[in-house]
């Protein structure tokens, strides 16, 4: 299986006859031509030549917590757990880790780790438990892998991923594990061609963007969940058609731009904070 195809192929059924979003071509087509006249918004330099291969494991290991910091409204946070926190919690437990094992090994710096998240009372912690224990076994080798890969196409390297990681592949779109590819790329400029080719990790803060700008129309009722910060529940029909709907219009936003995945998902992300349109609100692993 293509998983890469998969996961659009997936989106286009969701949206082939969708009762809760559609897409705006035309509006789209007026935010691509604002998009390219503004060219890419890009991330700092995130460029880390200490040590390439703990820069990667923390990617990793952060990629499989990446998710869930609120139980509602975002200013309903314990510890107020984000993001940012979440990977500081990390380069925190791991500053002591080495490589070769010991008393720092991965295994001693991923108990720690999972002694901070309880201390500060992150959202679905016997889910975080459970992916992170996930990586004890095979997470240098994997690692390792990606390193001798990096010049190389993703497909293998995502189809090890969800064999080795159940959690990265849980989701139906796989945004964790496009994500960690993402990240390396604007860390290291890694896999440059397939950052035009994978979809968008499709979260909650693209699509607020899409539909802010117009390109993502909702339904009424839709529409007035979102509004009054309703959860929406995972998995169902109405929060797999927002997803859907975002990874296919950043598609198009792509092919319109010459833009590659990993810019257009910066374009919108680093602008999130410019506007009040809310976001929808699910309870995830998936994002």
């Amino acid at each position: 299986m293509n998983l890469v195809n998969s996961v659009f192929e997936t989106a286009e059924k969701f949206m082939s006859n969708s009762m809760y979003v559609d897409i705006n071509y035309e509006q789209l087509e007026v935010v691509a031509n604002d998009m390219i006249l503004r060219k890419p918004k890009r991330f700092p330099n995130q460029n880390d030549d200490k040590d390439e291969f703990k820069s990667c494991l923390l990617q990793l290991i952060g990629g499989s917590i990446n998710y869930c910091y609120w139980y509602g409204r975002s200013s309903i946070r314990p510890s107020k757990s984000s993001s940012t926190k979440m990977f500081e919690v990390v380069e925190y437990a791991f500053k002591p880790y080495n490589r070769s094992g010991g008393i720092h090994s991965i295994d001693k710096c991923l108990d720690d780790l999972i002694k901070y998240l309880s201390m500060e009372r992150f959202p679905l912690l016997e889910e975080r438990i459970k992916h992170l224990n996930e990586l004890r076994l095979n997470a240098h080798d994997y690692i390792k892998t990606v390193i001798q890969y990096k010049d190389e196409k993703i497909e293998f390297l995502l189809n090890s991923m969800v064999q080795i990681f159940p959690g990265y592949a849980s989701d139906i779109f796989l945004k964790r594990a496009f994500l960690f590819f993402a990240q390396l790329n604007r860390i290291f400029g890694w896999f440059e061609e397939d950052m035009s080719e994978i979809p968008v990790p499709a979260d909650y803060q693209v699509p607020k963007m899409l539909y802010h700008f117009g390109i993502l129309n909702y339904d009424e009722d839709l529409e007035d969940a979102i509004e009054d910060a309703q959860l929406i529940p995972k998995g169902s029909v109405a929060e797999c058609e927002i997803r859907a709907a975002t990874i296919l219009a950043c598609q198009q936003l792509c092919q319109k731009t010459k833009w590659s995945m990993s810019d257009v998902d910066s374009y919108f992300w680093l602008r999130r904070k410019e506007i009040n349109t809310p976001f929808h609100l699910t309870i995830t692993s998936d994002y």
